[in-house]
């Protein structure tokens, strides 16, 4: 006996015809059962408002500018104590190593980061941020304080560290 072979070709039209009749078929429910119109008006869908006032930030005391009265009785003040720069008697990577260790023992200092690349180090001293840089000149090492603007300080606190860096490193 043998058995007759099976033709696709009608199983293959059917599942065609299905497949359309189902995409098409979640359209035709929809729009009978209204489900649309239910969700598009909700209230969630409205767009956000913002109350008054809100909208931008209260810069009322952002700035104050204090008035300044110059006194003619003032007097000025003294030159900062201490030195603005010194050198070292040693080449420019022995020089910024050893400053990195003069740094951490000085009372008071708080190291932040450290830059080979621009030979210094940033450090908090009294509560003043500076750039303790060395340079190389010549054979020696010149060791200076920079403040924000990169221009070497020159104030009291600077001097001050830069005394305490020359005593310990000679």
């Amino acid at each position: 006996m043998t058995a007759s072979p099976i033709s696709f070709r009608p199983l293959l039209i059917g599942a065609v015809a299905l497949a359309v009749l189902a995409q098409g078929g979640c359209a035709w429910t929809r729009d009978k059962l209204g489900i649309d119109a239910n969700y598009q008006d909700s209230v969630q869908n409205q767009p956000l408002e913002v109350p008054p006032g809100m909208d931008l930030p209260n810069t009322a005391a952002a700035v104050t500018v204090p008035s300044v009265t110059p006194n003619p009785n003032a007097v000025a003040a003294p030159a900062a104590a201490g030195i603005s720069s010194f050198t070292i008697a040693d080449g420019i990577d022995s020089a910024w190593r050893r400053l990195g260790l003069a740094l951490g023992k000085v009372p008071g200092v708080t190291v932040g980061d450290a830059v080979k690349a621009l030979n210094s180090y940033e450090v908090t001293y009294e509560g003043v941020t500076m750039l303790v840089r060395a340079e190389a000149v010549g054979a020696e090492t010149r060791v200076t304080a920079l403040g924000p603007d990169g221009k070497p300080m020159n104030s009291a606190v600077s001097n001050k560290l830069l005394g305490q860096l020359k005593a310990r490193l000679g």
